[in-house]
């Protein structure tokens, strides 16, 4: 199974607020994420961190934006602040602000009210 689908599993829907979205997730220890990061101390992988922006943002724009064709081009501004352990719940939050033909997704994901991390993630349109 691909980690998006493990993910999605332990995901709550996103909410609309007035400044863009809130998704929670909570992940147990034997999420697949954790697997060898650390061995004795788990701890959530950047990079599952950024995919969980990339996931929550892209279902919004399909929503927002049902015709475009977007998929994510690149990840920027990107800080990790703070551990995410299992049982963690993790709140992202994002917006989404159009800058031409792209769109950027801005994200910041907390724990306890902590900031653990926050990155932009850009999305441009398929070229078929």
């Amino acid at each position: 199974m691909q980690i998006q689908e493990e993910i999605k599993k332990y995901s709550k829907p996103p909410e609309k607020t007035t400044t863009g979205y809130r998704q929670h997730f909570n992940f147990p220890s034997s999420f697949p994420g954790f697997d060898g990061h650390f061995p004795g101390n788990p701890l959530l992988p950047g990079v599952i961190q950024t995919v969980i922006g990339e996931l929550a943002c892209a279902e919004a724009l399909k929503k927002e934006f049902p015709r475009e064709h977007l998929r994510l081009e690149s990840i920027t501004r990107c800080k990790f602040l703070r551990p995410v352990r299992p049982e963690d719940e993790i709140v992202l939050e994002f917006s989404l602000k159009p800058k031409g033909i792209k769109h950027i997704g801005i994200c910041s994901l907390s724990v306890k009210g902590e900031t653990a991390a926050t990155y932009q993630l850009i999305f441009s349109p398929e070229v078929k």
